[in-house]
């Protein structure tokens, strides 16, 4: 499916690889913009919401990275080369194979661009307390802009997108959506919580183990 010639991909899955192939944080900061200027958000609400996801972000890329540099897996254009090497006699080498998109130089896994984009996610919806996040993203490689008005939606599309486009394993791009839903959602429970008028912030509601407040997005591990 991520053969830059000869693959299974339909137009839309096409595009839909190219459209998040390009420069992500871009993308975010765009739509996040234009979500606080759409919904009339105050200088208060609007900080607070760019600080929630810029930071969730920040430290998606750091646990991406930790993991790739930790992991050191490859990525679907050497193991597909080099499938002849890897001691599985299931595999067959395709030495001419090439990726639709330009493989990045590092690693496979953790994917960074779905380890992101779901942080992203998770902290749009914590901030704005529903799982409705109300984007407009852009993508100049493809010169369109898409609605996105779930998590989940946002978090399929990126995971399929890397999966179309050649450079990643479904499980690196799953596994990285994830993490960085993990990540963003520590973050909200420590950082970014609501302050009462007397200064105070809120006692934050009981729950059991591996409850959130809010239901997580989905990761998109299907097969589609």
């Amino acid at each position: 499916m991520g053969a830059k010639t000869g693959s299974g991909r339909s137009a839309q899955q096409t595009e839909t690889a190219l459209f998040f192939s390009g420069n992500l944080v871009e993308q975010v900061q765009t739509a996040v913009r234009d979500h606080a200027a759409r919904h009339r958000l105050g200088i208060a609400e609007t900080a607070r919401l760019f600080a929630a996801v810029n930071a969730s972000a920040t430290d998606a890329v750091v646990t991406a990275w930790d993991a790739k540099l930790h992991y050191g897996s490859w990525r679907p254009i050497t193991a597909i080369r080099l499938a002849d090497t890897d001691g599985n006699p299931a595999t067959t080498a395709d030495p001419a194979w090439e990726p639709l998109l330009l493989t990045p130089p590092h690693p496979d896994y953790v994917a960074g661009h779905t380890t992101v984009a779901a942080a992203v996610a998770r902290a749009l919806t914590g901030v704005l307390g529903t799982s409705r996040i109300d984007l407009h993203v852009p993508s100049d490689v493809t010169g369109t802009t898409r609605f996105y008005g779930s998590a989940d939606v946002l978090n399929r599309d990126v995971v399929n997108a890397r999966v179309w486009g050649g450079v990643h394993s479904r499980t690196a791009d799953v596994d990285g959506c994830r993490a960085g839903t993990r990540v963003a959602a520590w973050a909200l429970d420590h950082y970014f919580q609501p302050v009462a008028k007397d200064g105070t912030q809120p006692s934050l509601p009981t729950r059991t183990a591996g409850q959130d407040r809010l239901a997580e997005p989905k990761c998109g591990d299907d097969t589609d």
